[in-house]
C-alpha cells in the first residue's frame, strides 16, 4: 500500500470495524438485558410477527381457560340446588309412602301433607333463587344460547361451546314440575298417587344433575387440552423470541475483544501518516 497523507484507508478500515463492533455489542447487550432475542422488527420481522401471534394466542388460551372453569362454577351452582332439591323430592316421596298408610287419621295425615306442602314451597324457593351471577338456572328463564368461549378464535362449532341444554326448558320449581305442583297427601288415595309422582320427579332431576355432570367432565377436559396447547405454544414462542444467554455471554465476549482490538488499530492506523513526514526530513 501506498504512503499517502490525505486518504487513511487503514483508519477507514478501523473505523468500519469499530462500528460494527459497537453496533454488535449494543444488540447483544440489549438481548442480555431484556431476555428477548428480538427487541425490534430489525432484528426478525418474520419473527416478530409470528412471536406477537403466538404471545396473543398464549394471552387468549389463559383467558378461555377462565371462561371454561367459570361455566363449570355455573353448572356446579345449579347442581347443587338441584342436589338439595333432590333430597326435598325424596323427603316427600318418604311422606307419601307413609300417609298412603291405613292406619293414620285425617288430622294425621293433615300434619303430613303439611311438611308436604312446605317441602313444595322450598323447592320452588330454590328454583327461583337459583342463580350465577344475574344468570337464573333453575325456573326456566334461559331459552337461547348460552355459549363459552372456550377456544382463542371465532370459529363456530370449534371455539365455543353451548351449555344451555342443561338448564333450557328444565325448571324444577312449583307449578312447573307437573308431578310436584298441586300435590297433597291429605288423603290415602291422594298419597299413593304422590309416590309414583315423586319417583318421577326424582328421575327428572337425577337426569338433570347427569347432564349436568357429563359436561362438567367435558369442559374439564377442555381446559385440559387447553393447558397443553398452551405449554406447546409458549415453548414455541420461546424458541422464536427468547435470546439464548449462553450464546449472547459469548458473543458479548467476542465483540468486546473486537471492538478493543478496533480501537487500538484505529489509533495506529492515524500515525501512519506521520511516516511521511520522515521521508520529508
Amino acid at each position: 500500500m501506498s504512503l499517502v497523507v490525505n486518504t487513511n484507508m487503514g483508519s477507514q478500515i478501523a473505523q468500519r470495524n469499530l462500528f460494527n463492533a459497537g453496533n454488535t455489542l449494543s444488540t447483544t447487550m440489549q438481548r442480555l438485558s431484556s431476555g428477548l432475542r428480538i427487541n425490534s422488527a430489525a432484528d426478525d420481522a418474520a419473527g416478530l410477527s409470528l412471536a406477537k401471534k403466538l404471545s396473543a394466542q398464549v394471552s387468549a388460551s389463559s383467558v378461555a381457560k377462565s371462561n371454561a372453569q367459570t361455566g363449570i362454577n355455573m353448572i356446579q351452582t345449579g347442581e347443587s340446588d338441584l342436589a338439595v332439591i333432590q333430597d326435598n323430592l325424596q323427603r316427600m316421596r318418604d311422606l307419601s309412602v307413609q300417609a298412603s298408610n291405613g292406619v293414620y287419621s285425617s288430622s294425621e295425615r293433615k300434619m303430613l301433607n303439611s311438611e308436604f306442602q312446605n317441602r313444595i314451597s322450598e323447592i320452588d324457593r330454590i328454583a327461583k333463587s337459583s342463580k350465577f351471577s344475574s344468570t337464573n338456572l333453575l325456573d326456566g328463564s334461559i331459552t337461547g344460547s348460552l355459549n363459552l368461549q372456550i377456544g382463542t378464535d371465532n370459529i363456530a362449532g370449534q371455539d365455543t361451546i353451548d351449555i344451555s341444554s342443561i338448564f333450557k326448558n328444565f325448571k324444577a320449581g312449583q307449578g312447573v314440575m307437573p308431578t310436584v305442583s298441586n300435590s297433597s297427601v291429605s288423603t290415602a288415595s291422594l298419597a299413593t298417587i304422590q309416590i309414583s309422582a315423586m319417583s318421577t320427579a326424582i328421575s327428572a332431576v337425577s337426569s338433570a344433575r347427569s347432564l349436568m355432570g357429563a359436561t362438567i367432565n367435558r369442559l374439564q377436559g377442555a381446559i385440559s387440552r387447553i393447558d397443553t396447547k398452551k405449554e406447546n405454544m409458549a415453548s414455541s414462542l420461546s424458541v422464536i423470541q427468547d435470546a439464548d444467554v449462553a450464546s449472547e455471554s459469548a458473543n458479548l465476549t467476542r465483540t468486546q475483544i473486537l471492538k478493543q482490538a478496533a480501537t487500538a488499530m484505529l489509533t495506529q492506523a492515524n500515525q501512519t501518516p506521520q511516516l511521511a513526514l520522515r521521508l520529508l526530513q
